[in-house]
């Protein structure tokens, strides 16, 4: 049972597309013979929008201080961290700067 299918405007035949969107052009369609009778027809892949949501985490940088919720780098979860921070929770800024220093001092 195929769930990416399309059908043939000529017989009805349902027609596998899990490789549809394999090279796709940029207007999203292309042409497609059809599995059955062989009749060549257009496709066009349409997108539908999906949502999904999670609650904002906010952390407070070690560093600085500063109260975020984007970009906070935590040591063992970011590669490559900073040898010289002794904190283990940075906002992008601080993990930024620190590393721009290790690198040039390396």
């Amino acid at each position: 049972m195929y769930y990416d299918t399309v059908e043939c405007p000529y017989c009805g035949h349902e027609n596998d597309m899990s490789d549809g969107c394999v090279d796709l052009p940029e207007d999203n369609k292309f042409d497609h013979e059809c599995e059955n009778c062989g009749e060549e027809f257009e496709v066009e892949v349409e997108f539908e929008p999906n949502y999904s949501s999670n609650k904002i985490v906010y952390d407070t940088c070690e560093c600085c201080g500063k109260k975020t919720r984007d970009f906070i780098k935590k040591k063992g979860r970011v590669h490559p961290f900073p040898k010289d921070i002794k904190e283990s929770l940075l906002c992008y800024d601080c993990w930024k700067e620190v590393l721009y220093k290790e690198i040039c001092n390396s």
